[in-house]
């Protein structure tokens, strides 16, 4: 039984070096485990279990260790940036209606802020973002 699990284990190794995750290489760790242990078990279905129980162990255990993340990150979108710039009314926003703005050379789902008409060449104010449409009153600064 030594060598099913030597072979269990250099299966999920070459697993994972195809990934990048450190998920599989728990499980390849746990089948070298039980390759020890499978000399004094004699029960295959205790070994299955304990194979299984080691392997998720480790992979609960490291996978919080090793891939913890920075709390303070914060994921780089086209977003970032958008709020207080301005952009050009190119379909009318109607009061309680959405209508295109483009900002920054791409076209966006906007409302008015104050669910005020707002005519097609207008200059606008980003205020907010509300999931993916923007949130803009018009202004008269150039």
């Amino acid at each position: 039984m030594n060598t099913v699990w030597l072979i269990v284990a250099v299966a999920f190794g070459i697993a994972e070096l195809m990934t990048t995750s450190l998920t599989l290489v728990w499980f390849s760790i746990g089948a070298l485990i039980l390759m020890v242990l499978s000399t004094f078990i004699e029960s295959i279905i205790i070994q299955i279990a304990l194979f299984a129980a080691i392997s998720i162990t480790l992979l609960v255990i490291f996978t919080k260790y090793f891939v913890d993340k920075d709390k303070t990150f914060k994921y780089d979108t086209n977003l970032q940036g958008i709020e207080q710039k301005k952009g050009v009314v190119k379909v009318e926003i109607l009061p309680y209606m959405t209508g295109i703005v483009t900002l920054t050379g791409e076209d966006w789902t906007a409302i008015s802020e104050n669910n005020e008409k707002i005519e097609a060449g207008q200059l606008v104010k980003v205020i907010r973002i509300e999931g993916v449409k923007l949130v803009v009153k018009p202004t008269d600064n150039q």
